[in-house]
Order: C-alpha cells, then structure tokens, then sequence
C-alpha cells in the first residue's frame, strides 16, 4: 500500500509564540483560516501541510506533545540558535556519535524535535 503524509495539525496553546517560532526557524509562512468562529493558521512545512489550531478547539488537554519530529539540518550549530532565540528549549546536550550530532528541542508549546546533522564526510 502506498501512501503519503499531506499535513499535520499541532494543537497550541501559545499561538502567537508558536507562530512566531515555525515562522522564523523554518521559514512557515502562515495563513489565517476561520472555522465555528475561530482563528487557525495554515502554512506549508517541508513540503507538508502545516495547521497550528487552538488546542481548546481540538479538545487537547496534553501539556506536551504525544509525537516527535526528526530534522535532517546541513547546519547545525545556525540552526540550534535561531530554535533557542525563537523560544526553543534544549532538552539535553548535544550528542556526538557515529558520524551524528544531535540534539532534540521543545518548541514554546513543549513539543520535542530532534535536530540530527551528519558531520562525515
């Protein structure tokens, strides 16, 4: 069976940060979207459909997220800072092993994102 993902929705309870965050690390430019009255932003991510929704209207009481995003980066260390001046939080030290440096990042809602670069050759 063949199949593609075309989107996800994150539900948030830190819109205007969240916003702010995929906005500036990642290049997301969102457009608002009104649904029963209201306001959900939509962009495109990686190629992917991207909804940031109020996590009251999509009924989500977690307080961190029950999925984790992988990112394939070529540069690392300019990536890390621009998650840390948006409001991203290092969730340990960065991992050095077997040609990897990782590290995984909460963006301001507490969804965790691990952030990998190849450092061979």
């Amino acid at each position: 069976m063949e199949y593609s993902i075309k989107g996800i929705t994150l539900a948030v309870r830190e819109m205007n940060k969240m916003l702010s965050f995929y906005k500036n690390v990642f290049g997301v430019s969102f457009k608002k979207q009104q649904i029963n009255g209201t306001t959900l932003y939509a962009g495109i991510w990686a190629g992917m459909h991207l909804l940031l929704c109020p996590a009251e209207l999509a009924g989500n009481t977690a307080l961190q997220n029950r999925h984790q995003f992988d990112l394939l980066v070529k540069n690392f260390d300019v990536f890390i800072s621009l998650c840390t001046q948006y409001g991203g939080k290092l969730m340990g030290e960065v991992q050095e092993e077997d040609g990897v440096k990782k590290v995984g990042i909460y963006d301001p809602d507490n969804n965790s994102i691990v952030i990998i670069q190849s450092i061979t050759t």
